[in-house]
């Protein structure tokens, strides 16, 4: 179960902020196999006065920062990568020049799920 932690200037109207969600889940379940109910997201608005992003990028501009377990090949990673592109763009116009995605794969040992340690299901 990705853990995934979207960040973007505050101001945008709800709907929005709906459609940005759906469309980066989509990706996920399209291109992970998740489950579409497997979903465990958060969205972080930030102040304009407090939300600096690189030069050349639009008020438009995101972060998307995936946690989950390790394993998945380049070739998958990348999949998602264009899939969340895709997705913004057709659902909200974002261009892709101003979505920054980041996975983060900490090994088996360092997640805590139901009480317990998870464990690599392929060495079980």
């Amino acid at each position: 179960m990705p853990i995934v932690t979207i960040t973007l200037q505050a101001g945008r109207p709800s709907e929005e902020i709906r459609q940005l969600m759906e469309s980066v889940h989509a990706a996920l379940v399209s291109t992970l196999g998740l489950a579409p109910d497997n979903r465990n997201q958060r969205l972080i608005e930030i102040r304009p006065e407090h939300y600096f992003y690189p030069a050349g990028r639009s008020s438009d501009f995101l972060t998307i920062e995936i946690a989950s377990f390790p394993g998945r090949s380049r070739e998958i990673k990348a999949a998602l990568f264009e899939k969340i592109y895709h997705n913004l763009h057709a659902a909200l116009s974002i261009a892709a020049e101003d979505v920054m995605i980041l996975i983060h794969e900490p090994p088996f040992e360092n997640w805590g799920i139901n009480g317990r340690q998870a464990r690599n299901p392929r060495t079980q």
